[in-house]
Parts: C-alpha cells; structure tokens; sequence
C-alpha cells in the first residue's frame, strides 16, 4: 500500500505538498480503515487523491477583479466533487483527513495550520467541508438515474451547507473571539454571497463535464438520463415516414 501510495502522490506533485507528504501518507492509509476494514487500495488511493486535490484548491488563489482584496480558490468545487465522485463517506474522509493533517501542524490551510487554526474565522468552512461532501455524496446516492440537474441539485445543497456552517463560525469569531464587535464581523460577510456565486456557477459547470470525469477515474455510477425527442419532432418524423 505505501509502496503504490507513495508513488502516486510522492512523484510529481507540486513542490508544497512534497515537503509533508509523509504525514499525509500516513494519516490517509490509517484513517479510513478506522470505518470500513474491507476498505481496499483503490479507495485508499482515490481518497487520499481527493485529499491532495482539497490541499492544492487551497494552494490556488484566484484574484477577483471586481473586489482587488478578494482571493478566490477552487477548494470548495474539490470538497464537492469528493462526495460526488466517492460517495458520501469516502467524500466525508477525504475532508476529515485535510481537516486532521492541518490541526496536527502541516501547513495546508490557508494561512497555516496548528490546533490554533480553529480560532480563525476561516476555520468554519473547513469545518463544512466534511458534511457538505457527505450531503452531496448522500444525495445522489438517492437517484436510480442521474442528470446534470439533479448532479448540481446535490452539488448546490452539499455547498450551501458548507456555508451555513462557515459564515456563522466566521461572524462568531470575529465579534465574540476577535472583539472587533457585531457589526464589524457583519462587514466581512458582504463578499460571501458573491463568492457563493460564483462557486455554484463553478460547481455547475462541473457537473456538465461530470460523465467525463467520471469514466475517467473510473467509479460504476448510475447511468445518466438519455435525452427523449419531443412530441412534435416525433410526430413530424412519422408524418414523413408515412409519406
């Protein structure tokens, strides 16, 4: 297992995540079995995939023009794509084991990592991430079929939770932990419905490419919808083979 583990994510990552890559090995091999014992290599490996693709959405920081102070990062569409390509609870340990490896200290998070990292107001979302991929992974696992509308439906309510769990931890902890005062922390949430935005626009745009991913990895998923003629089309087509 570490032989194959190692291989995989060792060799040709990006230069930050090669430096505690030992940790992350360590913590991912060990943490799901804690579950499952018939957890096999392969889910391992898929896990642990998704856990280093949480580390580097975090690593990528995109400007937003319209706000200059604001940075962008595709850490959320990772954490749902994590409960919808695994499932809910393979999605929910991938979180668990990015949420662990920074409280031990391994400087992934945004601004760091360390126990103290739970006083930060950004710690909330992080926080989400292991619910809301469990939600999305949940929620599709109810469909017999799937489609892009009901991918984005699960899509949409495994990001809204990660909100809801965020952005209370973040006004909290501005006023109640910082002191800067209520209506100080009310201040920094104008931007989160932008940014909220602009994930589910994101998220979206995933799930239209989603049957390629998926065939890719390679995961049995339920089979997708086939599109159906409308009536007129139908009838227009009989009317011309009667001709």
């Amino acid at each position: 297992r570490y032989a194959v583990i190692d291989f995989v994510f060792v060799y040709g990552l990006i230069y930050k995540t090669r430096d505690y890559c030992t940790y992350f090995l360590r913590l991912t091999v060990f943490l799901p079995p804690c579950y499952n014992r018939r957890m096999t290599t392969r889910r391992i490996i898929r896990i642990s995939y998704f856990t280093m693709l949480t580390i580097v959405g975090g690593l990528i920081k995109i400007p937003v023009p319209a706000f200059p102070d604001m940075m962008f990062t595709l850490q959320t569409t990772f954490v749902i794509m994590s409960g919808l390509l695994l499932g809910a609870r393979d999605g929910m340990t991938a979180q668990i084991a990015y949420m662990l490896l920074g409280l031990v200290g391994v400087p992934i998070f945004t601004q760091g990592g360390g126990f103290s990292y739970v006083f930060q107001p950004s710690f909330g979302y992080i926080l989400g991430f292991p619910f809301g991929a469990f939600l999305a992974g949940k929620l599709k696992s109810k469909f017999r079929t799937l489609s892009v509308i009901k991918l984005y439906f699960c899509a949409f309510f495994g990001n809204l939770l990660i909100y809801a769990i965020g952005v209370p931890y973040q006004f909290f902890i501005i006023w109640l932990y910082l002191g800067r005062g209520a209506l100080a922390a009310a201040a920094t949430l104008i931007t989160l419905p932008f940014m909220f935005i602009i994930d589910s626009i994101i998220l979206y745009l995933v799930c239209l490419i989603y049957p390629r991913i998926n065939t890719f990895i390679g995961i049995a998923d339920p089979p997708f919808e086939k599109k159906t003629k409308n009536k007129t089309e139908t009838g227009a087509a009989d009317e011309m083979n009667i001709d």
